[in-house]
């Protein structure tokens, strides 16, 4: 099985509590969504966010920091705040 991370791409879909990535483990994109969502105990919490099978994607944290905009066009590249992450 296949992990993926799940996070929003709209500011609408952002969580109030601040749990705005997540991680699961499934045969597809959707049994993984609904992995996760069990475990964060609310059915449907993560419509609207993308996923992303960590088994292509390039790397997630380059030296300990968060992947930024440059060269990559998978993961956000603006952080909470509006500002862009710092990255390979």
């Amino acid at each position: 099985m296949a992990t993926f991370a799940f996070f929003p791409t709209r500011e609408e879909h952002r969580r109030a509590d601040g749990l705005n990535f997540a991680l699961a483990v499934g045969a597809s994109a959707s049994a993984a969504r609904v992995a996760a969502e069990i475990l964060l105990g609310e059915p449907n919490a993560l419509v609207g966010w993308t996923s992303v099978d960590l088994t292509s994607a390039p790397a997630a944290f380059v030296g300990g920091m968060p992947v930024g905009a440059r060269g990559q066009s998978v993961w956000p590249s603006l952080d909470r705040g509006g500002s862009y992450m710092r990255g390979a």
